[in-house]
């Protein structure tokens, strides 16, 4: 059935969203969660059109569909051995402010983080506030109900939707924002309707299990359908509502949704508490009233897994006794004022608490940044620590407050059993959630067989000594649907089949998602974590990286990259060569190596190194001089041609021959004119001497305009310095061009040889201006300062005019890294009233020469470019070869940072 089912949806999906090669379907079989099953087909959509007509295709041939955003859920709800859609991520992008921001409409591919930048300017930010949500996507975070450290549940998705428009499994649609919607599916779907007030009824109508319900969602639940749904309304188009939130794509697909959003306070203080457990949650129960933000929960392991951390020297303590623990508190309030009121009672309760030593509340920004290392670095610490080929589980249980003591006591009396002896726990005190994290490693069979037996033990514990919830806020998915039955008991059980029977009669849904009889489910499909490279195999799979990968809608992300990676070792024979050859274009050639995945890397992987290492090396001395000089001739031959045929025409050529001879490049209808300047130094002198040396690609390609002097030297003499530029400086150069290519041994020597010839006690700075050269000298421990960096010290020195009104900036890889952003944002303002900076673009792909040579990375990082700056000016961006991909792209002129300045100068 499943080969029809492809014959059919070639009908209206293109042969780019249809993937079936072998290395790609296994590359999308992976996300964060500890299974892994590899689809047959996988399938990108871009609207409900075709969503529709996928979802009614597979209800004719019994295919069965899981749907998927980011895939960074950890419970095994978005892995499918079948057919896996996966939404476009230059999709689904649309989104609406209502109400002055009290409301928000989204589409399911905004990831949460950018929603919640939407809303900045109104104080406001959704509820559901998931760890992951600088990578997790509005579709899963509904799908699941994801909460986190403050939302609990009085402001999941639950508690704040307003309004959504799902499409159910026989293809029809329900817009509960539109009354006309409502109208016509209550008309047309009276059995429907009938039998959702049928299934309320069997449960208003025994008390017991009215009780039991409430109980169950006075906690955090993410675990089985949404009962409550039917004790809280009345009416079925909101129990419809509510049942889809969390229900894990098995009951339907979400294409939008409308949520309530919440105050976002500006004035925030972060306190460390340290004290026995008991003592800390009834601390924890009286500061309730106080309304904190958050009070997060930190163990004795945890706080040890962070006892080495440099910054968090100050604040941490001796940690004698094992039973020692600690919470963060934090408050918000939306003026000093308030807050500082809010903290003196506070801090009276916390007086009159049995604590050890607290270290008091911290509002400076960057202490709290660095408080907050204290939790976030638990996860990061254990799972870069554990061995090579396990896996990391974070489990999520929860009880009522008061249970919690009890409860980590036998959850820790579990660990020992088992031998899990990293096991830290931590997690939101107020929800009575706790997390741990676990590292088995399933290619042993004997701790597969713990594993399970861990599993049955702690469900009992949870389920049965404490009511509690077995996953609360990560979802059922795969690892807990099996043991559902245990927590809710055969009639909630019964009353859950009766729901997903309803929504999807043919089960094409995510089958054995939240529900299932295969009592061993949680045990199947696990992964295997193989070693492969010491470079990547602490990669836990978990997709924080890929929100900024250049190649994401291309070829592979840094996490499918390493799962690929680790697979092909295990292969052997003919498939094995043919993965590699599919491995050198989709994970070596069209990454960019610039290594901004290892920015979001919760355990510091640079996949772009991985990838480095991975290309064939080209260990040779190279004549610099020489080398720069075939470029420029490169680059003006180039020109040439464009000036006698056109250049539209050029690139039209180039492109098909690159079609069919992927080592020729392709001409780029803004290429730079070739580098003129003579580069010679002030003609005067100053009491602070800059060496200046120009980058290479600065070498090669001029600016943009015209200047009496070489731009660099000439914003840098604006700013009261004396210029000099190296001796022989056309056989200068840092090295980074050459590690770019794999050539180790030209790098190290062109790095020898500049050290050598600079006389450093001469100058004030040395000085390149490059971005990306910058950055790679520092990493190098070359003692050269970002051109950009001088200019933002000394920007007061400039007399600048705004003589722009819009200017569009990218920051580039190497400025990115540097965590300033801000700085370089505030100096543009002073150019101009709005500074643009486009949304779903980090890396622009252009990497030093890929522009050229892979062009379709530049071209799939920057498609969304266009539209975004339209009203723009200008353009600037920090790296003379990302402008010429840009200024291509995105249709408008990029010029540098010192350009611009020179442009804006009085």
């Amino acid at each position: 059935m499943l080969d029809q089912f492809k014959a059919k949806i070639t009908n209206f999906l293109a042969k780019s969203q249809i993937i079936e090669n072998e290395l790609l379907r296994y590359a999308y079989s992976t996300d964060a969660s500890l299974y892994r099953m590899v689809p047959e087909l996988v399938l990108i959509v871009k609207n409900e059109d075709e969503v529709i007509e996928v979802i009614k295709l597979a209800n004719q041939y019994d295919v069965k569909l899981t749907f998927r955003t980011a895939g960074t859920s950890l419970s095994g709800q978005a892995v499918t051995d079948q057919v896996l859609v996966v939404l476009a991520a230059d999709a689904w992008l649309n989104y609406q402010i209502i109400d002055n921001g009290n409301k928000i409409k989204l589409e399911p591919s905004i990831i949460g983080a950018q929603a919640n930048n939407y809303l900045k300017i109104y104080k406001r930010k959704i509820g559901p506030d998931p760890g992951s949500i600088n990578s997790a996507k509005i579709g899963g975070i509904i799908a699941n109900n994801s909460s986190g450290m403050c939302c609990g549940t009085a402001k999941n998705s639950y508690a704040t939707l307003d309004s959504m428009r799902v499409i159910f499994a026989d293809g029809s649609i329900l817009d509960t924002s539109d009354d006309n919607s409502v109208v016509d599916f209550r008309k047309n779907n009276k059995d429907f309707i009938n039998a959702i007030l049928n299934i309320r009824q069997q449960i208003i109508e025994n008390q017991e299990l009215v009780d039991f319900i409430k109980k169950k969602f006075s906690i955090k639940n993410t675990s089985g359908y949404s009962l409550n749904a039917f004790l809280d309304f009345t009416d079925p188009i909101k129990i419809i509502e509510r049942l889809i939130i969390g229900s894990e794509g098995t009951l339907g697909f979400v294409s939008n949704v409308t949520l309530n959003t919440v105050p976002d306070y500006k004035y925030k203080a972060l306190n460390l508490i340290y004290g026995q457990l008991d003592d800390l949650v009834k601390l924890t129960t009286k500061l309730q009233e106080f309304e904190p933000l958050s009070v997060e929960l930190l163990d004795y392991l945890s706080l040890k897994s962070v006892s080495g951390v440099a910054d968090l020297q100050p604040f941490l303590i001796k940690l004698e006794d094992t039973n020692i623990a600690a919470i963060m508190v934090e408050f918000a309030e939306d003026s000093y004022q308030k807050l500082e009121t809010h903290l003196k009672a506070v801090n009276q309760c916390i007086d009159a608490a049995s604590i050890l030593y607290q270290v008091g509340f911290k509002s400076d920004e960057q202490q709290m940044q660095t408080l907050w290392k204290a939790r976030n670095g638990v996860l990061p610490t254990i799972a870069a620590q554990r061995p090579n080929g396990s896996s990391v589980l974070i489990e999520d249980i929860a009880v009522n407050i008061l249970d919690l003591p009890n409860l980590i006591s036998d959850v820790k009396e579990l660990f020992v059993k088992y031998n899990y002896t990293n096991a830290a726990v931590f997690g939101h005190v107020l929800a009575g959630n706790i997390h741990f994290v676990l590292t088995p490693n399933f290619n042993d069979k004997n701790q597969l067989v713990e594993y399970d037996q861990f599993m049955h033990e702690l469900t009992t514990l949870v389920a049965k000594k404490y009511n509690g919830s077995l996953k609360a806020e990560h979802g059922s998915g795969r690892n807990i649907s099996p043991f559902a039955i245990v927590e809710w008991g055969e009639k909630c059980w019964d009353i859950m089949w009766q729901i997903k029977n309803l929504f999807d009669k043919q089960n094409i849904l995510n089958p054995d998602v939240k529900l299932t009889r295969d009592t061993s489910l949680h045990t199947k499909n696990l992964k295997e974590l193989n070693s492969v490279d010491d470079q990547i195999d602490k990669c836990m799979e978990c997709g924080y990286c890929e929100p900024v990968c250049p190649s994401r809608n291309l070829s592979l992300t840094p996490r499918q990259r390493n799962t690929v990676a680790r697979k092909i070792e295990t292969l052997e024979g003919e498939q094995k060569q043919q993965w590699l050859k599919d491995y050198d274009y989709y994970g070596i050639q069209t990454c960019a190596t610039t290594s901004l995945c290892k920015t979001r890397c919760p355990v510091d992987i640079d996949t772009g190194a991985f990838i480095l290492s991975k290309k064939t090396h080209q260990d040779k001395r190279v004549n610099h001089t020489k080398a720069i000089n075939i470029a420029k001739q490169k680059v003006r031959l180039g020109n040439l041609t464009a000036n006698i045929i056109g250049k539209r025409n050029l690139h039209n050529i180039t492109q098909t021959l690159h079609s069919k001879f992927k080592s020729i490049p392709v001409y780029l209808e803004t290429m730079p004119k070739v580098q003129n300047s003579s580069f010679d130094s002030s003609n005067f002198t100053a009491k602070q001497k800059v060496l200046l040396m120009p980058a290479c690609p600065n070498r090669i390609f001029a600016g943009n305009r015209k200047y009496p002097k070489y731009p660099s030297q000439l914003i840098i003499e604006k700013l009261g310095f004396e210029v000099n530029y190296p001796a022989n400086l056309n056989s200068q150069c840092c090295g980074q061009i050459y590690h770019s290519q794999s050539n180790y041994i030209q790098q190290q020597n062109s790095q020898l040889q500049l050290q050598q010839s600079i006389d450093y006690h001469s100058y004030s700075y040395i000085v390149t201006d490059n971005s990306s050269c910058a950055n790679f000298a520092k990493d190098q421990n070359l003692s050269m300062t970002n051109i950009n960096n001088l200019i933002i010290d000394n920007l007061d020195n400039l007399k600048l005019t705004k003589k722009f009104s819009k200017i569009a900036l990218h920051i580039d890889c190497s400025t990115r890294k540097q965590n300033i952003d801000n700085k370089y944002i505030q100096a543009l303002y002073r150019c101009c009233d709005e500074v643009v900076i486009p949304e779903q673009i980090y890396c622009c792909g252009f990497a030093g020469d890929k522009g050229f040579t892979t062009p379709e990375l530049n071209a799939s990082s920057l498609a969304s470019l266009k539209p975004q700056i339209k009203d723009c000016q200008i353009g600037v961006s920090f790296n003379r070869s990302c402008q010429i991909g840009l200024s291509y792209y995105g249709q408008l002129e990029y010029i540098s940072f010192t350009e611009l300045l020179l442009e804006c100068l009085e």
